[in-house]
């Protein structure tokens, strides 16, 4: 399990990797986490909508919490497959940019790319999936979709949808965080999934789970329109920009980079991936390695052949650590032994940029002494 120093390194290796992706990539991922979502909300409304409406009405919280019970696979299918969600994205860059990683330029851009196509993909897979299937032309159903859009659309003011939408995306980025400190698929699995089923328990507002369940509601009769939707979104975007940037992504910053005004702390902070020597490079350069081969996929970070001790790129020490790990550890309690300079990361790749920020951190904190 990630926690700390370590956690925030995977948020930012997840943050220069988003930025780095060509625009059309950067859109595609956003569509398919568009249509992950749909396919979780499409399994929510079945269960959800199946309750009688007797039920439904003498039993508020059951709906719910079924509802949020299958809406979480979507949250499973994004992390475990692929796909980017605005409002993951909007913690993750914000971490990134907080650590001078990323620039806010690149950033805007890719949340505006995401939040299109997750509109794409929320919108495709209503239409085909939800209504030219008729899976819910029946009564019951229609009935609980129009309660659905109703609630969100026609009863909340401007600046109840915001304050709910704060929460929401707290939420939902907590999962990410949990999600991302796992080290296996069932750990990812139940960090996920309890976060979610909590803010759709609680009613708050997701701007990406409203494209779809508006989306679908307005499709099949719905009573409001597509300016109130609009109207909708508005509100909950910001609320989940603050959700996941400050009380998620802004938090963890301040508690791995906490500098007080007040108090001057007599013991630079350790734990530091990253520091000045060997030792701490290397261990740097064994953590993304880690990662790489624990998300199946090569990192964006190549090793410099000229400054490296030999000429593997870091894709064969992913191979290394996936086939042989003894001896991939071997190899480097061998050049440590031996005084021999750890291969440097590419002037400016997303390695690079974690290794300079951590060596800030330690100069900083050092003068503060």
């Amino acid at each position: 399990m990630l926690s700390g120093l370590l956690l925030e390194d995977a948020i930012l290796y997840n943050a220069t990797k988003k930025v780095n992706n060509a625009p059309d990539k950067v859109f595609f991922s956003g569509m398919l986490a568009g249509f992950w979502v749909g396919i979780g909300g499409l399994a929510a409304v079945s269960a959800a909508g199946g309750i009688p409406e007797s039920v439904r009405h003498d039993w508020l919280s059951l709906p719910k919490f079924l509802m949020g019970a299958f809406f979480a696979f979507a949250l499973h299918f994004i992390a475990l497959f692929g796909g980017d969600l605005f409002t993951g994205n909007t913690m993750v860059l914000a971490v990134g940019w907080y650590n001078k990683v990323v620039p806010l330029r690149r950033i805007l851009v890719n949340w505006l790319l995401v939040y299109l196509g997750n509109w794409a993909g929320c919108l495709l897979t209503a239409y085909f999936f939800g209504y030219l299937t008729d899976l819910f032309d029946y009564p019951q159903y229609r009935s609980y979709l129009n309660e659905v859009v109703v609630a969100k659309l026609e009863h909340p003011n401007w600046g109840q949808i915001f304050l709910r939408a704060i929460p929401a995306n707290t939420m939902v980025c907590m999962a990410v965080v949990l999600g991302l400190s796992a080290r296996d698929a069932a750990g990812k699995i139940l960090a996920l999934w309890f976060p979610v089923v909590m803010f759709v328990l609680c009613s708050f507002e997701h701007c990406v789970a409203n494209m779809f369940f508006t989306s679908l509601g307005l499709m099949y009769g719905a009573h409001s329109t597509i300016g109130r939707q609009w109207y909708n979104q508005s509100a909950a975007v910001l609320g989940n920009i603050i959700g996941g940037a400050i009380f998620i992504g802004l938090m963890e910053h301040l508690l791995n980079h906490w500098r007080s005004p007040i108090f001057r702390s007599h013991h630079p902070h350790s734990g530091t991936l990253v520091g000045h020597d060997v030792e701490s490079t290397r261990r740097a350069r064994d953590f993304i390695v880690g990662l790489a081969s624990h998300n199946h996929s090569k990192p964006a970070v190549h090793v410099n052949a000229q400054e490296a001790p030999d000429s593997r790129d870091i894709s064969q020490e992913v191979s290394d650590a996936e086939g042989q790990p003894e001896a991939r550890e071997e190899r480097a309690n061998a050049a440590q032994r031996d005084g021999a300079a750890a291969a440097k990361p590419k002037r400016g790749s997303p390695l690079w940029r974690i290794i300079s920020r951590r060596a800030e951190d330690e100069k900083d904190a050092a003068d503060n002494v």
